[in-house]
């Protein structure tokens, strides 16, 4: 019997989803063999704004969410498909909360802690959410949990969990089109911090640090459940400050730091005498492309290396991060000297290929729509069948990222390197032109600090672009011509620069496009 483009999309090397390779077990199946195996271990240090410090061990951890989970069971039931909203922010009770509603068997919408009212009903209305918690500690939310420590000793009812059940939903950026809703499956959880931990050799008693956001992949997956997975301890602090973090890796000596690249422009900016202990690593960057010269800073002031990750809400975390084992010429010429720095090789537990429009792979070199398939990809769009079917196509998740496969002779591997978006295409007087590739050119240049480009409709030429850009406050506009000069045809050129102070990002540091689209076409002469 033919397999379908869904069961083909979770396949890895052969390998159903439903069914890996390896013993399957729940995320919070490891916390518990953790407590019972070295319960006074920290897991997670939550710093707080204020510089206060809160550690939780492995042994409380696993008590207080089973108290949590058989609190939520008596509330909310032991259904299936029970769906809870959360707006999580980076600290303790909200760790927990997520944990004791997988541990419940619940489904958890995680929620944007600052975003409108209005978004956070319009999604739990999509997911029949029962009810949107907030922690004791406050936050958003109609039904306050109760401190862990208040409620009595007791097991929870243990659901019915397979490696498809819902684990997780969320909401995408929106970047480029109408958000929708991701549903992660436990499975997912468990293939993207296995993979993790391979990938980084995590152990028990490494720390990793973390500074984003916990209700966006990066930071949950990677900080939280992919160090909790390999028994290691997060810090976790709750947001970046250029001042405060440094004091954090002085003082927790990390071995490896999750970042996003504006996090790394800070640190090399505003950090005085920086100096990194003996025990770290690396950088792991994803989220928003990294510059190289940023790459290259990082190296020069920081002597650290920065592995770019990639990969989508639609993936889990990661689809493709730089090895850590590269040697020092692939590392130079894979981000340093380079225009574009790759995003690495697949993840552990997922496969990639560029494909064309047809569903077949195309030549190293040439550029494509970056596909993915593995135990990572996420089970569906809630509620939106049709996007479901479209993402799936010819058995692989269609990301709509473009790129192309360098091959590098001295690993014998091949890189992966992003060159933008399919809907991030505008067409110029019938030339094809990346928007991504025009921002990349203006953000190289020493006197701009930010910039992105649009394209408007044009009656004449089809479209035109329109650039906005953040100068330094010592340059001038003029100064952005030639260099757009020297790698475009002028045809393409952008009709107007807009100066603005900043340009509109997610907190992950995303352009968001039509948003800065809705501010610029309100503006005279646009």
């Amino acid at each position: 019997m033919a397999k379908s483009d869904f069961d083909l999309a979770h396949q890895y090397r052969g390998t159903d989803a439903r069914s890996p390779a390896d013993p399957w077990r729940t995320a919070v199946a490891v916390l518990a063999a953790h407590a019972r195996s070295r319960p006074d271990a920290p897991m997670l240090t939550a710093v707080a704004p204020d510089g206060a410090q809160t550690t939780l061990t492995y042994g409380v951890a696993d008590l207080a969410t089973r108290r949590l989970a058989a609190w939520l069971q008596a509330e909310f039931g032991t259904a299936p498909n029970t769906v809870l909203g959360l707006a999580p922010v980076n600290d303790v009770p909200s760790v927990l909360a997520v944990l004791a509603a997988l541990r419940a068997g619940h489904g958890v919408l995680m929620l944007g802690p600052a975003d409108p009212p209005e978004r956070h009903a319009e999604q739990a209305a999509a997911l029949g959410v029962r009810a949107v918690l907030r922690t004791p500690d406050g936050g958003t939310g109609t039904v306050v949990m109760p401190r862990w420590e208040d409620l009595p000793e007791a097991v929870p009812v243990d659901p019915r969990i397979d490696p498809m059940t819902d684990a997780l939903f969320f909401g995408t950026s929106g970047s480029t089109a109408a958000a929708k809703l991701v549903a992660q499956t436990q499975g997912n959880l468990v293939a993207n911090a296995a993979g993790l931990g391979r990938l980084h050799g995590l152990r028990p008693g490494d720390r990793v640090l973390g500074c984003l956001p916990i209700h966006h992949v990066n930071g949950l997956h990677f900080t939280v459940l992919g160090t909790m997975f390999a028994g290691a301890h997060t810090i976790l602090a709750h947001s970046f400050t250029p001042f405060g973090y440094p004091a954090l890796v002085r003082q927790f000596r990390p071995r490896i730091a999750s970042v996003v690249p504006s996090v790394l422009e800070a640190l090399v900016e505003t950090w005085r005498a920086p100096s990194l202990p003996a025990e770290f690593d690396y950088f792991v960057s994803a989220a928003a492309p990294l510059q190289a010269s940023t790459a290259r800073a990082v190296a020069d002031r920081l002597g650290a290396r920065v592995l770019q990750g990639y990969g989508l809400s639609e993936t889990t975390n990661f689809s493709a991060t730089i090895p850590p084992n590269l040697s020092e010429d692939a590392y130079r010429a894979l981000l340093l000297d380079t225009d574009i720095p790759s995003v690495g090789v697949a993840f552990p537990g997922n496969e990639i290929a560029v494909l064309d429009e047809h569903c077949a792979p195309v030549p190293a070199g040439q550029v494509g729509e970056v596909c993915m398939r593995g135990h990572n990809v996420m089970s569906r769009y809630a509620g939106n069948p049709q996007a479901t079917a479209e993402a799936f196509q010819g058995g692989w998740f269609h990301s709509q990222d473009l790129g192309f496969l360098r091959h590098d002779e001295r690993s014998g591997r091949d890189f992966l390197v992003l060159t933008g978006r399919l809907k991030n295409i505008a067409k110029v007087a019938g030339e094809t032109v990346s928007l991504e590739e025009m921002d990349r050119v203006l953000r190289a240049l020493p006197e701009v600090r930010d910039a992105a480009c649009i394209a408007t409709a044009d009656r004449f030429s089809g479209e035109r672009i329109v650039a906005a850009v953040v100068l330094a406050p010592w340059a001038d506009q003029a100064c952005l011509d030639a260099p757009l000069r020297a790698r475009f045809s002028p045809a393409v050129l952008p009709s107007r620069f807009v100066l603005v102070p900043e340009i509109p990002r997610t907190s992950t540091g995303k352009v968001l496009r039509p948003q800065l689209r809705s501010e610029l076409v309100g503006m005279p002469d646009l």
